[in-house]
This record gives C-alpha cells, sequence and structure tokens, in this order.
C-alpha cells in the first residue's frame, strides 16, 4: 500500500510538472530550442574528443621507459675530419660494425637492436608494403597494405626485447628462431594476422609478396603503435643476419638500446655524453647524440604538427564547453530566479525545501532530455551524411575490437556523454538560484516580487 501511494504521488509530481512546463511554453519555448541547437552541437564537439583520447589510450605494444637511439653522423667530403680512403663499403662497414659493439658492450645497456632506420617507434620514416595469405590473391590483387620492420640479428641484436614487445599468447618474450633469417621467416602483429588470416594464432602458417616469394610465419605479437597518437597499424617484422656494407649506413641503419633495471637515465646520460660519445668514432662515421624514445615521439609530433593539431582541437572543444556551460547555466539561472514568487507560494503552502527543488530539477531534466531526444534524429542525419570524426586510419584496417571504430557503440557512447554533460550543466543551472531562493522565507519572497 505504502508503494502505491508512492507512485500515486510520483505520478501526481509528473503531471503537475507537465502542466507547469505547458503553462509557462513561451519562455521554456526559447529555452527548448536552445537545447536542441546546443546538444546537436556539443555531439559535433564531443566526438573528436572522445576519437583522440580513445586512440591515444590504446596500449602502444612497447614500452618506451629507458629505451634510446643513437644517433650516428657522416662527414661529408667538405668537413676536415673526412678520410676519403675510408670511404669504401667494406670499411665503412667494418667501422660502423666498431661503433655497434661499443654500445653492446655498455656496462649500463640490457638490450641493443640493429634496424632499419625507419624501424623504431616514432621514427621519421614509415615503410610499407603488399602481402598476401594465398598466391590466389595476388591474381586478384587481394592485399593487405601493412608496415614493415628490419631488424638484424649480428652481435646479439634483438629488436623484440630491446622495443619492449611481446608475444601475442604469453605476454612473454618473442622467441626467435636460429634459422629465423636463413629461412626467411617473418613475424607478425596481431592487426595484420587478423586482416589476412581472420584469426592470431597463425604460427607456421605462409605469408606472400607481390613476386609470390613466401614466407613462413615465426610468430605473433602484440598490437604495435608506430605513432603514439594513432591505432595500431598492421605490422611485419623481417629478420636479417648481418648489415651490408653501404657508405650512408648510418641513414641505413638504427642502434637502439634499452638500460637495465636500477640505472639512473640522467646520470646515465651525462656519463653517455663525456665518456661514450667520444669512442663512437670509427672512419668516417661518428656519434652526434643521443636521444630517448620519448624525446623521439615528441619532436617527430611537433615537426609533423601534431601537438598544434591535438592542442587546437582540444582548445577549441575546451572553449566551446565553457560557452556552453556559462549559456545554459545563466538561462536556467535566469529561469530560476524569475519564478521566485512561485518559490513563495509553494513554501507558504508548507511545501519543504526539498520539495520546491526536487520540482525544479525535475523540470530541467524533463526538458533536457525531451530537447536532447528531438535533436537525436538531426545527429544521426549529420553522421550518416558526413560520418564521425577520423584519426586519419583507413576504413578498410579498422580494428573492430575498438569502440571508436564500431558505428553503433562510438554513436552510443558520445551520445550518452553528450547527454550527460547536458544534464549535469541544466541541473547545476537551476540547483544553486532555486536553493537560494528556498532559503528565504515566504513572505520576503513575495514582498522582492
Amino acid at each position: 500500500q505504502r508503494q502505491m501511494c508512492i507512485r500515486d504521488r510520483n505520478t501526481i509530481m509528473i503531471k503537475k510538472i507537465i502542466c507547469q512546463l505547458w503553462n509557462q511554453r513561451r519562455m521554456n519555448g526559447w529555452i527548448f530550442i536552445e537545447l536542441v541547437i546546443v546538444s546537436f552541437f556539443l555531439w559535433t564537439v564531443i566526438d573528436p574528443i572522445y576519437i583522440l583520447t580513445a586512440d591515444k589510450l590504446i596500449a602502444s605494444g612497447y614500452d618506451a621507459h629507458n629505451r634510446y637511439v643513437v644517433k650516428i653522423g657522416n662527414y661529408e667530403s667538405s668537413n676536415g675530419n673526412y678520410q676519403a680512403e675510408m670511404n669504401t663499403d667494406s670499411i665503412c662497414k667494418e667501422s660502423y660494425n666498431r661503433i655497434i659493439r661499443v654500445v653492446r658492450d655498455l656496462p649500463e645497456m640490457k638490450d641493443f637492436s640493429i634496424a632499419s632506420s625507419a624501424s623504431f617507434p616514432n621514427s621519421g620514416s614509415w615503410n610499407g608494403t603488399q602481402i598476401y595469405n594465398d598466391t590466389a590473391d595476388i591474381k586478384n590483387d587481394k592485399y593487405i597494405h601493412t608496415q614493415y620492420y628490419e631488424f638484424y640479428l649480428q652481435d646479439g641484436s634483438n629488436m623484440f626485447r630491446t622495443y619492449g614487445m611481446k608475444d601475442a599468447f604469453t605476454g612473454a618474450d618473442i622467441n626467435i628462431p636460429a634459422d629465423a633469417a636463413t629461412r626467411q621467416k617473418v613475424f607478425l602483429s596481431e592487426a595484420l594476422a587478423r586482416a589476412l588470416f581472420g584469426k592470431t594464432d597463425v604460427t607456421g602458417q605462409k605469408v606472400y609478396s607481390h613476386d609470390k616469394s613466401s614466407y613462413e610465419i615465426a610468430g605473433v605479437f602484440q598490437d604495435y603503435k608506430h605513432r603514439n597518437y594513432e591505432q595500431p597499424y598492421p605490422l611485419l617484422v623481417w629478420v636479417y643476419n648481418e648489415i651490408q656494407g653501404k657508405t650512408y649506413m648510418n641513414w641505413r641503419y638504427s642502434i637502439t638500446f634499452s638500460l637495465k633495471e636500477g640505472v639512473d637515465a640522467n646520470a646515465f646520460e651525462q656519463r653517455f655524453k663525456k665518456e661514450v660519445m667520444p669512442l663512437l668514432k670509427a672512419g668516417n662515421f661518428y656519434c652526434s647524440g643521443l636521444e630517448s624514445f620519448e624525446e623521439v615521439s615528441y619532436m617527430y609530433a611537433q615537426r609533423s604538427g601534431v601537438i598544434n593539431q591535438l592542442r587546437l582541437k582540444y582548445s577549441l572543444a575546451g572553449f566551446a564547453l565553457l560557452c556552453i556551460f556559462l549559456g545554459m547555466v545563466g538561462t536556467f539561472w535566469i529561469r530560476c530566479n524569475a519564478r521566485r514568487q512561485e518559490i513563495g507560494i509553494m513554501r507558504s503552502m508548507g511545501a519543504s525545501e526539498n520539495a520546491v527543488r526536487n520540482q525544479f530539477l525535475a523540470e530541467a531534466f524533463l526538458l533536457v532530455t525531451v530537447a536532447f531526444v528531438v535533436a537525436l534524429p538531426v545527429v544521426f542525419h549529420q553522421v550518416h551524411e558526413s560520418g564521425f570524426f577520423s584519426s586519419g586510419v583507413t576504413r578498410a584496417i579498422l580494428d573492430m575490437s575498438y569502440w571508436q571504430n564500431q558505428p553503433v557503440m562510438h554513436f552510443c557512447i558520445v551520445t550518452l556523454m553528450t547527454y550527460i554533460i547536458l544534464l549535469v550543466i541544466a541541473l547545476i543551472g537551476t540547483y544553486i538560484p532555486v536553493k537560494r531562493a528556498s532559503h528565504i522565507l515566504p513572505a520576503d519572497a513575495l514582498r522582492d516580487e
């Protein structure tokens, strides 16, 4: 019986609120139109923020902590340190190998890698190719476009351990078979394995290049982000035995390494500049500096304009949210202050402060909800015609396990976020003035009117 009474009381209150909104339809009509427009605009503001933030939060697939890139320069013929007799392929290879061995033997070093210049995270270069999962797909031109890394096994080089890349199934270090280079075995990221085979358990199967050369899959590693602000791109890793001699080896090969646990990074960097850099000189090659993975990431983002783009988008979104907040709070504030006489009458008739506040909050809730529902078809039409905000990921390689790539889930999440923000702003703009007005004695409220 008590529950029935509560339901009846709530029903009466809802009917009363609807009647109240209708009786003040001229005032509420302008607020309603404002809410519809703001709902549409706010949705388009929240969408890019959701995409950029969601992509940024995806695991990178590697560990950037205490990882470094050794910068190697090459004296030009116009430089006084240039030695023409040292500028042969064989001598260049030996000179570069001497530098590699010095880095390898550093006491602070845990793992190191010799890789192509584009084969470390956030490098300035990017290499791509076409991979097929069957020779029949080559004829039909059904390929998966993939990024590729190249690294070399000489002197104990191990790119996977150096970067902190892990096996897709065990989460442990990736095992590199002894014949990986001689038998042209390759490693695939989860994204590439799914794109080619629809699954990740593909070790032992083969992939093909456009000339029908086959490569056995030696392992699958966790998805990997070459750029911190992007989603993981399909990645293939080639393995070779040793580097080849070229006069431009410093442009072709990169040397990266990780520090042992417990090593003070700042102290190591100072020691490297003072003691190690002078040792990294052989032939026409010399060490021009040391960069951490974090520095490499920041510098690339800065050079490419990504940082400025992100700052601009977040700044514009923040400014838009501030304007919406101030506009809506002011509108609901004025609306509540204009009804101080009504509040005084309600209080004089025995309504408690909580009852007054609840009624006004319920009115604001109903206004926002109805206006938002009316705005949704317009938002849906906009999305249908123009699409969602794009972070630059090609539709063909989207990983549908991410919510931002699922159209229905994406729309629902951004819609829910937009609705919650609108509702919170409206309730704040209603609660504060109503609370102040409900504290005033009924006689004072009526006298002010």
